[in-house]
């Protein structure tokens, strides 16, 4: 049995393999043909996600070419879910590649959504070169997973010449969004010569002209470090051979991107010469990309170095401070705040207020979590996923910390109320009581239902938002309130599953240490049906349109799927899958809300 199982998962791993190689051939080809619609500056289609009101385009040239980009994003996505959904399947594949493709759908997604809108609205350069920009991200991120699905199940390290092609890499980045800007930006004509602009070196006055010769130079900068990394590598033994190739592929292709970018300007931009210098240049990403990612491809044994007992790695003391406050908890909550504003602004709020606002929940959030860490520190240092916080380790001393989470909160809930508004301030102070004094100092040891009523201080945040934006408390921030309150129990209660031990090791009554997991399961279905009914409640009552209630459907469905495959098989694994998802819903459910607040496409 265990060699039928085993056959099995090398038959879904290779399958994974080559479903990634061709997604990355799609890819590739959805960078050129976005290439292509931009250097020819093709209006083929004026609509989406139809073609003149058509699911096929009509014979003309541009509009086939604008087709043919859709389509192959949409095969594209296809082939992601896929790709995501492998890893997670019965035969469950524990290496990287869940993680490496877990924000691949929702980024071309928010891709998508922005190339629609920048072809339809005509948006400015910087929305092309965000377009782009994510295209890179999920590019290098289906090469790095297709990397990683070769290996297996390796225990992975970094060769000293990672961190100079990691290096190399991030300044290529900023280099390729900088060319996008300088191509649709028409900062491309500034300076008609090369190597110099206006026969100067660096010419004064234009904007547009100093943007082409910003571009110019950080050419040099690129060049640069990708020669001594080249260098670097040859010299380092224990690198992957392939990084090595991978390298020298990289810098022969930007030598070419390099001398592709001077016909361009001698041949006045002409399209195919413009597509041309981004197809390689895309290259040249890609390259390093398996570089970086075969970098880490060494083999570590087994037998690790112990560190003598009781001493705890050495931590800079305020990244000890910022491990109180809870960065991933701090970060979901300020997510929601700020879309609370876009939704309340129907667009990007003031700058100003947005400023104030985001540096005042940083602080109240962080801070009622600090508290909660001060009172939790007995319990934290005999949970595994909580052993290593700070205060179990003894790299802040409680006293200390107390002090720091008083402050935070004090600084929070004044900075909202002057700088913001009083009601904001109001409800920042309510959050921060809810959560550090109610939730943490009575409910979460006494009564089973202590992540039901705690859950309020959580969906006080877009709560916040709204009333920063308006000074007051409408329907559909009550809506907002409402979504997080009821997606906190299944999110909550899937993870407990998943760390069942660690509460019943110190004794907190969670659901299914008290009632057992068959009743924790269907409380989940219970919740998230509740949940589903509150996210169409804004299409119900006109608030919200099409576009938000077609994303909803989606997103309800896959939710309430996970929760009775679980409820029908209480596994660990379908638990943690159900509690990945549920980041991932409270995410896209807000931005969807944002998304359509602005406009939508339907």
């Amino acid at each position: 049995m265990p060699s039928a199982t085993a056959g099995a998962e090398r038959a879904a791993s290779t399958f994974l393999q080559r479903l990634l190689d061709v997604t990355i051939v799609l890819l590739y080809l959805l960078v050129v043909l976005g290439g292509v619609v931009r250097a020819f500056r093709l209006q083929g289609c004026p609509d989406w996600p139809l073609c003149y009101g058509r699911w096929l385009p009509p014979p003309d040239v541009a509009a086939w070419v604008t087709w043919l980009h859709r389509l192959d994003a949409s095969i594209v996505g296809l082939f992601l879910v896929a790709s995501t959904a492998l890893p997670w399947a019965e035969l469950t594949i524990t290496h990287p590649v869940t993680r490496m493709l877990a924000l691949t759908v929702p980024l071309l997604l928010v891709e998508a959504g922005v190339g629609g809108l920048a072809a339809m609205a005509n948006l400015p350069a910087r929305f092309v070169a965000l377009h782009l920009g994510l295209s890179l991200i999920i590019l290098a991120q289906v090469l790095m997973a297709a990397v990683y699905a070769r290996y297996g199940r390796r225990r992975w390290a970094r060769a000293a010449s990672a961190r100079w092609i990691d290096t190399t890499l991030l300044v290529l980045y900023v280099f390729l969004l900088s060319g996008a800007l300088v191509t649709q930006s028409g900062a491309a004509w500034a300076c008609p010569d090369w190597p110099l602009c206006r026969g100067q070196v660096w010419p004064t006055g234009d904007w547009q002209a100093l943007l082409n010769v910003g571009h110019r130079y950080l050419a040099l900068v690129v060049g640069g470090l990708l020669a001594y990394t080249w260098y670097h590598a040859r010299r380092d033994t224990a690198l992957h051979p392939g990084a090595r190739r991978w390298l020298h592929v990289a810098l022969v292709f930007f030598l070419v991107s390099t001398g592709l970018g001077a016909i361009a300007v001698w041949t006045d931009f002409h399209g195919w010469a413009s597509v041309a210098h981004l197809v390689v240049g895309v290259t040249v990403w890609s390259a390093l990309v398996l570089a970086s990612a075969q970098a880490y491809a060494v083999e570590v044994p087994r037998k690790r170095r112990e560190r003598p007992a009781g001493q705890a790695k050495p931590v800079p003391r305020w990244r000890a401070y910022v491990g109180l406050m809870k960065p991933g908890i701090v970060a979901l909550l300020v997510v929601t705040t700020l879309t609370g504003m876009i939704i309340a602004a129907r667009g990007w709020p003031d700058s100003r207020l947005l400023f104030w606002t985001v540096l005042a929940s940083i602080l109240s959030a962080g801070g009622a979590n600090a508290i909660n860490s001060y009172y939790d520190r007995d319990i934290d240092g005999r949970m595994a996923r909580t052993s290593r916080r700070p205060l179990p380790q003894g790299l802040v001393p409680p006293r200390k910390a107390l002090y720091f989470a008083l402050v935070c909160v004090a600084a929070g809930v004044l900075i909202m109320t002057v700088m913001v508004n009083p009601l904001a301030g109001v409800l920042t102070a309510l959050g921060a009581f809810w959560y550090a004094v109610v939730y943490t100092q009575w409910l979460k040891r006494r009564t089973v239902q202590n992540i039901v009523i705690g859950g309020a201080a959580g969906a006080m945040a877009p709560v916040v938002g709204w009333a920063a934006v308006t000074q007051r408390v409408d329907l559909l921030a009550v809506i907002l309130f409402l979504l997080i309150f009821l997606w906190t129990p299944p999110h909550t209660w899937a993870f407990t599953l998943v760390v069942l031990r660690d509460y019943e090791r110190v004794g907190i009554p969670m659901l299914p240490v008290v009632k057992g997991i068959p009743a924790t399961t269907r409380e989940i279905v219970v919740y998230s049906w509740l949940m589903a009914a509150v996210t169409l409640a804004p299409s119900v009552f006109g608030i919200l349109g099409t576009t938000y209630t077609l994303g909803m459907v989606v997103l309800n469905v896959v939710f309430l799927y996970l929760a009775h495959r679980l409820h029908q098989r209480p596994e660990k694994a379908l638990a943690n899958r159900l509690y990945q998802y549920s980041n991932a819903y409270l995410y896209l459910a807000f931005a969807l809300m944002a998304f359509d607040r602005m406009g939508g496409l339907l």
